[in-house]
Parts: C-alpha cells; structure tokens; sequence
C-alpha cells in the first residue's frame, strides 16, 4: 500500500534541497516506504525466516495476508501465536505455521492459549496430544482457564455431596470441560450441585445463574439470548443448544469486543457496571465466498434456500473466520 501523496510530500519538504531535487531519490524513498507497509511482503519475509522455501512461502502470505488483515492479527500477534505452539504447547515449527493461521482467524489469544493447555495438561492430566486439541476449541466456546479450574477443584475437592455427581478422575474431567464451555461459574456450580442432586437440574440452575444472568447466546434465529430466554427458545435440549451457539459480545472502553465472561474476568468487581454500560458488538465473520457479514447478514446468507444443505447457520458461523467487529478498533488479543 503507497503512503498518501500528502505524507510523501511533507517528508520531501523535510529533506535537503538536493534530496528534494532528485526525483530518483524521492521515487525510491516512496518505494521503500510502500515496502516496508506492505503485509503480504512482511509475512513473506517472516515465513522464510522460518526456514519455509520462498516458494511456499510466497504462497502462504499470497492465501493469507487479507484474513489477517480482516481478523485483525498483526504480525507480532502471529510470531508470538507461533511461538506459543512452538515452544510451549510442543508443535515442529513447520506444523505450528498454517495452526497459527488457523487460530490467527479465530482471534484466540496466546496467552490464553497456553494457560488453557497447561490447565488441561497439568491439572485435568490429559496428554499433551488431547490438551492441544481441547484448548482451542474451550477457547471459542468463551471458556476460560481460571474457570475451567475452579470448576475442577470443585468436582475433586472430595466434599460428599461430590460422591453421586463424578465416580472418577475422568468423569471430573469430561464434566468440568462442558460445564466451562457452557460458561458455569465454579461457585454457581457448587450451590447448584450441593442443592440438586440431579445432574440435569443442577447444570440447568448453575449455568443460568453465572455472571448475574448477564451471558447473552445467540440463537439460530439470529438474535442473542440469556440463559434463561434460551431455555424457553428451545425448551428440553437448550443447554446443548447454548452451548454451540455463539456468545454475544459488547464493546468495551478500549475499543475491544468482550463477553460478558471476559468483562468479568477483566474489570473484576467493577465488572457489571461497565457491561451495562457498555455497546453491543457488531460481530461479523467471513463466509465461504471470502465476503464479511454480520451476523444478521450471515443469518440470511446461510438460510437462503440453496444454502441449507450445508448446514445450520450457527454451525457455519462457528467455523468462519473472525473478522473485527463493525465498532472494534482492534482485536481483543491486540
């Protein structure tokens, strides 16, 4: 991308008159400054720094300089996303390239990353090969590392009424899984769990009370929902349904789209006040014609009557890349 002749000219009136005379020095430094801001040539360069042939790496950052433009991950976040998987999470640095792209689309957060691996991998104790497999995917669901622990300690804290909920390490760790991706909070689970002794009663109860009933989901009708309302949406099924469905998200003071789980984890006490307060998102995500929508639009696109085959809207918009929200300044990894 060329600098704005206005910025070009104002380094020229900058430079000594012999510079400004030379119109070869001036195209050059034009050239040289529309180099250095091009992102396809950036992330060329970085692959080839990891040993990726010129060649291949051409054709990574040709396929995917415009999704991380659109998703808005810069190039540092991408180099320390890769070092993440690399270095701490046991990828080959090969392998760790089109992962990092992968979640590079999914704006998932290194740090938060790594913290839900080692949780899964130290404190749940499952393989590395599974943990990795899982982080990611707890991650999308608006689960976080915090939670996903508390919640373990709970179910292992060898307390009685724990005694007809989990029979095994395993089941702790199968139930502590789907109870953070559900967005449970580890005290609303506990009251729930010690004051019903039914595993359906208690996650419904525990999972509508979390964060102040302030969780929003959407539906596949396109519209976000509290806990509560989505039960009355979808009635018996709804906390499988809640649990698929994309989280609804708002717009914080730093310009960043957060879930009401993430204001929490990052205001703290002050956390309600600021939701409240607080825009709804926008949230838009790029479909399989390489177009962004919002979800509203990608609710259209995917119900029209040619698209049902491929599948429900809210399935086809969990896998589609994130792009920045239409009010973000910037991705929340940023």
């Amino acid at each position: 991308m060329a600098p704005p002749t206005f910025a070009v000219a104002v380094l020229m009136l900058m430079l000594p008159a012999s510079a400004r005379r030379n119109k070869d020095d001036s195209f050059a430094m034009q050239a040289s400054m529309s180099e250095a801001r091009d992102p396809e040539r950036d992330l060329e360069f970085w692959l080839t720094s990891l040993k990726m042939t010129q060649a291949d790496a051409q054709k990574w950052a040709k396929k995917e300089w415009w999704y991380m433009e659109t998703c808005g991950a810069s190039l540092g976040y991408l180099q320390q996303l890769h070092w993440v998987l690399s270095e701490k999470m046991y990828f080959d640095k090969g392998a760790a390239v089109p992962v990092a792209f992968e979640y590079a689309k999914k704006q998932l957060d290194p740090d938060q990353l790594f913290a839900m691996y080692g949780v899964l991998n130290d404190k749940l104790g499952l393989s590395k090969e599974e943990a990795r497999s899982r982080a990611p995917e707890l991650l999308e669901k608006d689960a976080s590392a915090t939670q996903l622990s508390g919640l373990y300690t709970e179910m292992t804290a060898g307390a009685s009424w724990l005694s007809w909920l989990v029979k095994s390490p395993k089941e702790a760790q199968g139930l502590a899984m789907e109870s953070a991706a559900a967005g449970c909070e580890p005290d609303k689970f506990k009251s729930a769990y010690q004051a019903n002794h039914d595993k359906k009663t208690a996650a419904d109860e525990a999972i509508r009370a979390s964060f102040d009933t302030q969780a929003y989901r959407y539906a596949d009708d396109g519209r976000y929902y509290t806990a509560s309302q989505f039960k009355d949406y979808y009635h018996g099924d709804w906390v499988a349904k809640w649990t698929q469905s994309a989280v609804a998200q708002k717009v914080a003071e730093d310009g960043k789209a957060y879930s009401a789980s993430q204001f929490k984890e990052f205001f703290k006490e002050d956390w309600l006040s600021k939701w409240n307060a607080a825009a709804w998102a926008t949230q838009r995500r790029i479909a399989e014609d390489g177009k962004v929508y919002t979800l509203d639009e990608f609710v259209s696109y995917f119900t029209s009557e040619w698209q049902q085959k491929l599948g429900s809207f809210t399935l086809k918009w969990a896998e589609a890349p994130v792009a920045l929200c239409k009010e973000c300044k910037a991705a929340s990894h940023a």
